[in-house]
Order: structure tokens, then sequence, then C-alpha cells
């Protein structure tokens, strides 16, 4: 059963193979995911994969204007520290985001990342482009992500490019394909919805996705084992003894040792 990992792997073959050209971010081909808990400290960047010329891509995703680079130049600092790599960082804002700094002047040295605008793509002419692909049998990288991300470029009718965003994912004929399209919109592609839209979507995904219905999946045991525990707890702060909250519920003594010694504290 997927992890939060395997999403994270596909979401890397989705932005492989010059997915991105489609976007303007050329040569960018990966390969394994990268921990994004930078050591003695508690930052985090969003996405890090090697690439395969051992560079590191460093990807955020913003749906807020960045006003200054010193929090992106942070985080490549101590990325380069830790790995002793290059680094390459792009930043694909929402289409709420029309400008941003690409640059900062530090006096000992000179930071630039890629912005990347969907403010200045049309969802209407990605989804045609899709269409179009779809109908002649064409299907490329780049289609991953029009697809993909189409929710989040600028757009006259964003209930309509909803709906054919719906309409379009199970149209994909590889099922491969489909899993990375459907990794693009889990990761990034439903900032711009809204709540009810974003169950709607995912909800539908999981009809013609294995990849979603198996990360749905998960987390209906992951919900069903909070369920457990909040259950265990209860019974702890009632002063039952572990041998037999063990037995009544099955679970492993030591995690209900581990509960409990959360609870003292």
């Amino acid at each position: 059963m997927p992890t939060q990992d395997t999403l994270m792997k596909a979401l890397t073959r989705s932005l492989s193979g010059g997915a991105l050209d489609a976007f303007g971010v050329s040569g960018v081909e990966l390969t394994e995911p990268l921990p994004t808990e930078l050591p003695a400290n508690t930052l985090r960047v969003d996405r890090v994969r090697r690439m395969a010329n051992g560079d590191l891509f460093h990807l955020e995703f913003q749906t807020k204007r960045e006003a200054t680079l010193h929090r992106f130049l942070e985080y490549d600092a101590r990325l380069a520290n830790e790995h002793r790599a290059r680094i390459r960082t792009v930043v694909l804002y929402h289409a709420s985001v029309a400008s941003a700094p690409h640059s900062l002047d530090i006096g000992t040295a000179h930071y630039r990342v890629e912005n990347v605008f969907l403010a200045q793509m049309r969802a209407e002419k990605a989804l045609d482009d899709v269409e179009q692909h779809l109908r002649q049998g064409q299907w490329e990288a780049g289609d991953r992500l029009r697809l993909g991300l189409a929710l989040n470029m600028r757009t006259d009718d964003q209930v309509k490019a909803f709906e054919r965003v719906r309409q379009l994912v199970p149209q994909v004929p590889d099922e491969v394909e489909r899993d990375l399209v459907v990794s693009a919109i889990l990761v990034l592609g439903d900032q711009g919805l809204t709540e009810e839209q974003r169950t709607q979507l995912r909800k539908e995904l999981r009809t013609v996705s294995k990849l979603a219905e198996e990360l749905y999946e998960e987390g209906r045991m992951e919900g069903r084992m909070e369920g457990h525990m909040e259950i265990v707890g209860n019974m702890l702060r009632k002063g039952m003894k572990i041998e037999d909250i063990a037995e009544m519920t099955g679970l492993p003594k030591q995690e209900i040792e581990e509960l409990a010694r959360k609870q003292a504290h």
C-alpha cells in the first residue's frame, strides 16, 4: 500500500522527461526525492529531487507572492551544505500571483531562482492542447502538467475548467501516465479549488487512478487507527491496565505503553 513517499515518487516522474518544458523550464530530468526536513533546524522545503546530472532540483509552489528571496536562500544554503551539490530552484506561482522577485544580491553572493507564473498561462489553452493530443494519440510529457496544473492557471471560467479537467483525466489512455497526472493534481493542482470541489475531484480521481484509490484506502486505514488510539487513550485515563487494553483491542503492548507515556507528560 503506497505512502506519501509513493505519491512524491510519482510526482518526481510526472515532472521528468521534458514535462516542465511546457512551462519554460528545460533540462530537468529527476531521479530520487530527497528528505525535506533539514537537519538541526525547523525549516522545510517544498520538494527536493536529485537530478540525473547530480544537481539538486528544488521546487516551491506558492499561492502568494514571495516578497523577498531570503527564505529560499536560507533553504538552498543549508541544502548545499548538507549535500555539497549545485541547486536549481524553480518557484511555481499560482495564477493569483503575476510578479515576484527572481534574484537577491547580498553582496558576497548573488542568488537567483526561476519563476514560473501560471497567471501567464491560460487554462483554456492548456486544456485545448491536452484534448487535441488525446484525440490525435500524441500524448506528451508536458500534457501531464498542462492537465495537472490547469486549475491553477488563469481562466475566465473556473467552474468550466474544473469540469473539463474532470472529463479529460479519465481519457488519458495509459494507466501509468494517468497516475502521473493524478499525482500532479493531488500535490500541486488543486490549490485554487474550494473544499467542496477538492473533495469532489479527489473522489472522482479514485475511480480512474489506481494510485488515488490506494492513497484513499491508506487514509481510511490511518483514520481508523487514529480512532482506535483515541479509544485506547480513554481507557488509559480510566485507569485500565495496559495488558487488559492490549487484550481487548489487539494493539501491540508497546504502542499502548508509548501512548501512556505521552499522556503522562
